[in-house]
């Protein structure tokens, strides 16, 4: 099977601004370790939205989505917590509400995993 790398780039674009929204969400969420359950719910939600097929939140706190019922199984993997912002007055913008042009999304999180997520998501 020969894979259409311009057709696939296409496809991708129209998801751009979904997944940015969604990664701007879970920048605004405070996230801090063993704090993390506002933003597992705004990910769950991201999942029920797209469609997963079965999401679960394990008794650690972990979110679990899968997609398909196949006999193979495919894992994506990625922290969401953050640490504090430290001294805020040190920031150049609100790291909770961050920072976004057409190339980049910057806040707490934003590099760290939490855009990983949103682009799995």
């Amino acid at each position: 099977m020969k894979l259409d790398f311009k057709k696939i780039l296409s496809q991708a674009q129209t998801y751009k601004k979904d997944m940015s929204n969604f990664l701007r969400d879970m920048i605004r969420i405070s996230s801090e370790s063993c704090n993390e359950k506002n933003v597992i719910n705004r990910i769950y939600e991201e999942m029920e939205k797209v469609g997963f097929d079965k999401i679960t939140i394990d008794p650690m706190g972990n979110i679990l989505g899968y997609i398909g019922h196949g006999k193979h199984l495919i894992a994506f993997d990625a922290h969401i917590d953050t640490v504090g912002v430290g001294e805020i007055n040190n920031w150049d913008y609100d790291p909770y509400e961050g920072y976004e042009d057409d190339e980049i999304i910057i806040g707490r999180g934003a590099s760290d995993q939490e855009g990983g997520m949103a682009s799995m998501v």
